[in-house]
């Protein structure tokens, strides 16, 4: 009964801890991507294709999508999904809500404390990751919401139908979901928390490196199977004529699957290991 009591203090500890993190990024991706519609508005189709006509040949592979693909309306707004402000806002929540799991708890000085409680350690785990998850559908979805809010107040030449964009906003929140659990995995045997972000986020370079190397060298193209980011092709899943487009549903799993395997992991080193004091 005890622990069942104190299961409520953990959930409101989640909330508490990420809640204005997640207002304040879910706001920034809307606000984005409605500015981002409006930018895209004033381009004509034409010139929007003449300009990626002027990419060099080398760097195409590099796109994941043929330029016919987006020289389009939809190839337009499928850059939202794979955009630099877009990837930071997402990277970001998974650095962070990953991190301060078990690391960040330990440098503060409050996971003696959190133990203390009649709680099973692995609940001190599963908690923040739940609330990460709802996080990372929260911020996946707000760049969905506001692209459709862009197409709704701002006059788009062809304005792609909304629907045909949830593929990527899966694919974006099966990464995040994955890339959070990774996180987890390094915080589990960490103190420092800003230990735990330097090697998740080196990790995070890597696998993007392995990737772009994949792609861009034709033999090297198995070198995909090493980078977890491989999954990661949200403007393929949109651009890709319906219904195939929900082929890469096998990809969101295989993401998810992926960071369900590094939370159960990090789990069972945090249950093993012993609770350091703060540095």
């Amino acid at each position: 009964m005890l622990k069942r009591a104190m299961n409520p203090a953990l959930w409101k500890k989640a909330i508490s801890d990420a809640w204005l993190t997640l207002a304040v990024s879910a706001t920034l991706l809307i606000l984005f991507c409605w500015l981002f519609v409006w930018l895209m508005s004033l381009f004509d189709a034409g010139a929007w294709g003449t300009l990626l006509n002027l990419l060099p040949d080398f760097f195409r592979p590099m796109l994941g999508v043929p330029l016919a693909k987006l020289a389009t309306p939809a190839g337009q707004l499928s850059i939202l999904y794979t955009h630099l402000i877009t990837l930071l806002v997402c990277v970001g929540w998974a650095l962070g809500r990953g991190s301060d799991s078990i690391s960040g708890e330990i440098g503060r000085g409050t996971m003696d404390l959190l133990l203390a409680l009649p709680v099973r350690r692995v609940s001190v785990l599963i908690v923040p990751a739940v609330a990460a998850t709802a996080g990372a559908a929260v911020l996946a979805f707000s760049v969905w919401a506001g692209m459709c809010l862009g197409l709704l107040s701002i006059e788009f030449e062809n304005p792609p139908a909304p629907r045909m964009f949830l593929p990527g906003a899966w694919n974006l929140f099966a990464m995040t979901f994955c890339f959070t659990g990774i996180t987890a995995l390094f915080s589990s045997w960490n103190r420092d928390r800003w230990r735990t972000i330097l090697q998740a986020g080196g990790f995070f370079v890597f696998s993007l490196m392995v990737k772009i190397v994949a792609r861009m060298w034709a033999d090297g193209a198995w070198l995909g199977y090493f980078s977890f980011l491989s999954l990661f092709e949200p403007q393929e899943l949109i651009l890709v004529p319906p219904p195939s487009g929900w082929s890469g549903l096998s990809d969101d799993l295989l993401l998810i699957a992926i960071g369900l395997v590094c939370y159960a992991v990090a789990a069972l080193i945090f249950w093993c290991r012993d609770i350091p004091p703060p540095l």
